[in-house]
């Protein structure tokens, strides 16, 4: 695992307020302090990171890319089963107006969020408690009845400097939204005995989106994950087999640009011989597959069925990720 360094929630000196029933953090609450170290993951717990930030939950909870929606009340998400939820997806307009605006909830399952309005604690009137903390530039919301369940998430929760728990980088050489290849160490192919696979995932913009004159722009990790033994092998075993060359394109070409997509998916081979980085792209047109820095390859559906699960899944698909996924689209009308 690559050496990481963190600012932990537990280190942060908090001002608070008390406002009613409800705790207001003070603004200045500020994660001082960069000291290396290593955060260990107890059993039973995996890592999530989103952007530059990861924190640790139980294994079974589940992971979804609608964090921040508001229902039509303005009431929080009440959830059905303990999830970690993204910013992402869209508000649906056919979701049915709120007849009661002041509807009482009863919460039944613990969240994490990555997002909130703002730091504080709300504590409900079913005796739950939101609780929303700033690591970093990034807010974690963290909803439960259970208190020590909130002060473990947060005590762990860390900002990632180098790599994360499961080996992704915030910020990787090749997630841009140009065509750039990965070190040559020699492939795939030489790897050795393949340990693991981080899976980290790249959308969007970086900051500010510099795309007057189609400049070139960082994209930022969406969500990191770990493949270890026969999965992982597998996956590279698949990912050599792929035949040579580039694809799949779009199968309506009228809309076939020469465009790397917004999305992209680095692939870190951990081998007992060599490391090694893949480039995995879907989100274009022309320049969709595979790359080990020696050898281009064509994305194919056994790769992507190893790839695109979990926190990976997909809320919605495009024409080329359909045809990884599921086969080819409909026609284009």
């Amino acid at each position: 695992m690559r050496r990481f360094v963190v600012i932990t929630l537990a280190a942060v000196a908090v001002a608070a307020l008390a406002v009613g029933g409800k705790v207001v953090l003070g603004e200045e609450d500020a994660a001082i302090g960069l000291e290396p170290r290593t955060v260990p993951l107890p059993e039973g717990w995996r890592w999530e990171a989103y952007r530059n930030v990861q924190l640790q939950v139980p294994v079974g909870w589940g992971q979804s890319q609608w964090a921040g929606l508001k229902t039509p009340c303005g009431l929080d998400q009440v959830e059905q089963k303990p999830i970690v939820r993204r910013p992402g997806g869209a508000v649906l307009a056919m979701l049915e107006p709120c007849l009661d605006p002041t509807a009482p909830q009863r919460h039944v399952a613990p969240s994490v969020a990555f997002t909130g309005d703002r730091p504080g604690v709300v504590t409900y009137a079913d005796g739950w408690i939101k609780e929303t903390r700033r690591l970093g530039e990034q807010l974690i919301t963290v909803t439960s009845a259970d208190g020590a369940l909130r002060a473990r998430i947060f005590a762990a929760a860390a900002v990632v400097i180098d790599a994360d728990g499961n080996g992704c980088d915030p910020v990787a050489a090749t997630a841009r939204n140009e065509i750039l290849r990965p070190a040559a160490q020699g492939g795939l192919t030489t790897v050795g005995d393949v340990q693991s696979v981080s899976v980290c995932r790249y959308e969007g913009v970086r900051g500010p989106a510099p795309r007057s004159g189609g400049a070139p722009y960082d994209l930022a990790m969406e969500a990191s994950s770990r493949l270890t033994g026969p999965v992982a092998q597998r996956l590279v075993r698949d990912l050599v087999a792929a035949p040579a060359g580039t694809g799949p394109t779009v199968t309506d070409q009228r809309v076939c640009f020469d465009d790397p997509g917004g999305e992209i998916i680095v692939l870190r081979v951990d081998g007992s011989v060599h490391d090694q980085d893949v480039v995995y792209r879907y989100a274009g047109c022309k320049h969709n597959g595979t790359d080990d820095g020696t050898t281009l390859r064509r994305a194919t559906s056994a790769t992507a069925k190893a790839i695109f699960v979990g926190v990976h899944a997909p809320d919605g698909v495009r024409n080329v990720l359909h045809q990884l996924l599921y086969g080819p689209p409909g026609p284009v009308l």
